[in-house]
Formats: structure tokens, C-alpha cells, sequence
């Protein structure tokens, strides 16, 4: 009997464990933030800058890096944008960096309206050269934020909008 029940309840835990209880608190609280068990390796960050320069990104030496895509159409990003512009004041610039990405073929005076109209003044964004790093990413939709570590590699991902400024993911913010 014991061994019977000793089985059972082993299958019943074997079956009914998913990866959340290994992963931060973080997934309890948002259902739309994937946290990879082993961080994976980004293709080269090419961009252009508002002059339209191209660029390279590399620089990862903050503590954490969100790669923000997003275009000036997309509703939930008019909604996310100026979140995210919040939590550059609740965050430490040594701490985290983020990174905006434009994905639309658009000139930079038309962001810089759009940024002044939802009030964004902390942010500056790229541009994804012909969708070039959305594609190798296979990213579908916008918003997605990747999570990158200090090593430039993504440790996660947020699909769709998030309130970055919600007290729980500044929290773990500050714990990573």
C-alpha cells in the first residue's frame, strides 16, 4: 500500500510541476513575462539612430537591458510608452537600461511628435533596419520587451503591454 501510494503521489508531482516553481516570483505575478531557463544568444543589434546612422548595440553593461519593440500605431505601446519612461526614474541608470526599437520605416521628427504628444521625455529609440532584427527574433506583434542580461544574452521576454511601473516588477527589477 505504501508503495502504491509513495508512486502515485510521485507521478501526481512528476505531472503537476511546470517551470514556475523553479522561476523567479515575477511569473506568478504577470502572465505575459517568459523567463528562459537558460538565457539564449541575441543575432548582432543593428540599428539605425535618430540621424540615421547605423549602429551597432553591444553595450550591456548595465545589470539588465529591456529592448523595447514598439511603432507609433500600435495602441498598447501608446499605453506602455509612457510607463516605461516612469521607471527610468525608479530605476538606477547603473542598475538597467532600456532600449527603444522603432520598427516602422518612418522619419524621426514623426517619433519626436508622437513622444511629445504622450510626454515622453527620458527615452530616445532606434530603428529596426527593414524589420531585420524583428524577424531574426521572430517576434509577432508589438509590444515585446526582451529581458537581456549583462552578458547580451535574452533571459526573458514580455509579450504585449506591461505596467512597468507596477511596484512587483520594479521589485524584481532591483533583485536581479
Amino acid at each position: 500500500m505504501f508503495r502504491s501510494t509513495f508512486f502515485l503521489t510521485s507521478i501526481f508531482l512528476i505531472l503537476n510541476t511546470n517551470n514556475t516553481y523553479s522561476q523567479p516570483n515575477i511569473l506568478n505575478s504577470f502572465k505575459n513575462i517568459i523567463i528562459h531557463e537558460i538565457p539564449k544568444d541575441l543575432p548582432i543589434l543593428e540599428f539605425k539612430n535618430k540621424k540615421g546612422n547605423r549602429i551597432i548595440f553591444n553595450d550591456f553593461s548595465s545589470k539588465l537591458t529591456l529592448i523595447n519593440f514598439w511603432a507609433t500605431w500600435c495602441a498598447p505601446c501608446r499605453k506602455e510608452l509612457p510607463k516605461l519612461n516612469n521607471l527610468t526614474k525608479q530605476i538606477s541608470k547603473n542598475q538597467m537600461r532600456i532600449v527603444l526599437v522603432n520598427i516602422e520605416n518612418i522619419k524621426y521628427g514623426k517619433i519626436k511628435n508622437f513622444f511629445d504628444e504622450i510626454k515622453i521625455k527620458n527615452l530616445d529609440s532606434f530603428f529596426d533596419i527593414n524589420l531585420k532584427i524583428t524577424k531574426e527574433l521572430k517576434l509577432r506583434g508589438i509590444p515585446v520587451t526582451l529581458i537581456v542580461d549583462s552578458y547580451g544574452k535574452e533571459k526573458g521576454r514580455i509579450i504585449g503591454d506591461l505596467d512597468f511601473t507596477d511596484s512587483r516588477f520594479v521589485n524584481w527589477i532591483n533583485a536581479q
